[in-house]
């Protein structure tokens, strides 16, 4: 028999990337099995195979040195290409974009910091022959929303670690092929929340650690972040289209939830331990006591 998870409907808003009619959600696959309760969306979580898992706590044997491969190198991918340039024990040997001049325009980080230049992929399917080599151990996805899901799942098809920029899937159907390639594979498969991991952020999931705020049984987060600077590459893209609308912009237009929501979320979930505690049964959330509401402008 299934488990049943329960979404509460404040997580929904976090969750869907579609439209406010539920069953045409972007997020709901059409395999997802779901029901209305009182307001709550129900979903049904598949049953986890008997040979597999879970990944809560994973560790893996240490690496000396990390050989790293980029997908994606428009706007996020040479920033992360710039600081790996600068982590000990870091080898980058692969940078990937459809385009080739993005990729080759990267190696200027590695010559600036004195190593030695990767190899470039390109093309449509540039990625999958990244993949297959056997000298990769993590693959770093900065692609477009709709080529982070395709990417990671090839990278973790072929045995590596892989690092996704938010978001990680598009829908739930995905989320779930990722959690079970993950425990097949035993390979870390990581949404790269940085908001997680700021000062601020730490401070407060510390202090509630600590207990200073007693039991935390409500949360609210927020991710405010003037785009000016960043409408070009909202509107248009590529910028030699100036008529083809942007992803980003299109998926906003598209869609009437909160599309980018996991900067107030993530550190939200830590705080309330979210999916930190189910060790018999990892595969429903512990926080079904607990509200929380996240909001952008």
């Amino acid at each position: 028999m299934k488990i049943k998870q329960i979404i509460a409907s404040s997580l929904l808003s976090v969750l869907m990337l579609g439209s406010g009619i539920a069953m045409q959600a972007q997020s709901l696959s059409p395999s997802t099995k779901w029901h209305w309760n009182k307001g709550t969306i129900v979903t049904e979580a598949p049953e986890r195979p008997a040979d597999q898992q879970h990944v809560l706590g994973l560790t893996a044997p240490k690496i000396q040195t990390v050989r790293v491969a980029f997908v994606g190198l428009g706007m996020r991918g040479p920033g992360a290409v710039n600081r790996f340039c600068h982590i000990p024990g870091v080898q980058i040997v692969a940078l990937c974009d459809y385009e080739k001049g993005r990729a080759e325009a990267c190696q200027g980080y590695l010559k600036k910091a004195n190593l030695p230049p990767a190899d470039i992929y390109f093309g449509e399917n540039g990625y999958k022959e990244l993949c297959k080599r056997p000298d990769i151990d993590l693959v770093y996805v900065a692609t477009d929303w709709d080529h982070h899901f395709p990417v990671a799942k090839c990278a973790l098809e072929n045995g590596k670690h892989t690092a996704i920029e938010v978001p990680s899937a598009m829908n739930l159907e995905q989320c779930w092929d990722l959690i079970n390639l993950s425990e097949k594979t035993r390979k870390h498969c990581m949404i790269l929340e940085n908001c997680c991991y700021d000062y601020y952020e730490l401070n407060a999931l510390e202090m509630t650690q600590a207990g200073v705020f007693g039991e935390v049984i409500r949360a609210e987060g927020a991710y405010i972040h003037n785009l000016d600077d960043f409408w070009g590459y909202y509107w248009s893209n590529p910028a030699n289209d100036p008529d083809k609308l942007g992803w980003r912009m299109k998926y906003n237009m598209e869609n009437r939830g909160d599309v980018y929501a996991t900067h107030g979320l993530g550190p939200v979930a830590q705080c309330l331990n979210i999916h930190r505690g189910a060790t018999a049964s990892p595969r429903s959330l512990p926080w079904t006591r607990r509200a929380f509401t996240v909001r952008n402008t």
